[in-house]
């Protein structure tokens, strides 16, 4: 029985020790990622579209309006964002600035999705996946189109 009762305190003791050093290690690294970075961990700001788009690779179509775009930094660089566009300037637009893309299957009321994976280098900063989805507003009639993207360094 001495010996049962030794075996489970020493499980118990690692348990405990392996527990205080993971979680020593997880303070620890947390700490240094906020006091590396110039923004804290999931630091989201208003951004200008046309930066947001330039970092995907792109511009902004002719006649663009109601811009509204967002930066997210941690562990990498990341825009969103949406406006208005002259439904035949993004027709275009889509086109030129994104010609690998791929489309895919929109979820809700999208017209069209597409989705350019470009190839990155430590020199060439900008966008490793941009995601791009299209609404005309007005249907097949209307001559609006909303741009929502989604532009990521990871």
């Amino acid at each position: 029985m001495r010996t049962a009762t030794r075996w489970l305190l020493r499980g118990m003791w690692w348990t405990c020790l392996v527990f205080v050093v993971w979680a020593g290690w997880w303070f620890g690294r947390t700490m240094f990622y906020v006091a590396s970075g110039d923004d804290p961990p999931g630091t989201v700001t208003r951004a200008d579209c046309a930066e947001a788009l330039d970092f995907s690779g792109a511009a902004l179509p002719e006649g663009t309006r109601d811009e509204d775009c967002a930066s997210h930094t941690w562990g990498g660089q990341a825009y969103d964002g949406s406006f208005r566009a002259p439904r035949a300037a993004v027709q275009g637009w889509l086109a030129d600035s994104f010609p690998d893309a791929a489309d895919f299957p929109c979820d809700g009321d999208d017209d069209r999705c597409v989705h350019a994976v470009r190839e990155t280098h430590a020199h060439t900063p900008g966008a490793y996946a941009v995601t791009v989805s299209v609404h005309y507003e007005g249907g097949s009639a209307g001559d609006t189109a909303l741009v929502t993207f989604d532009a990521s360094s990871y």
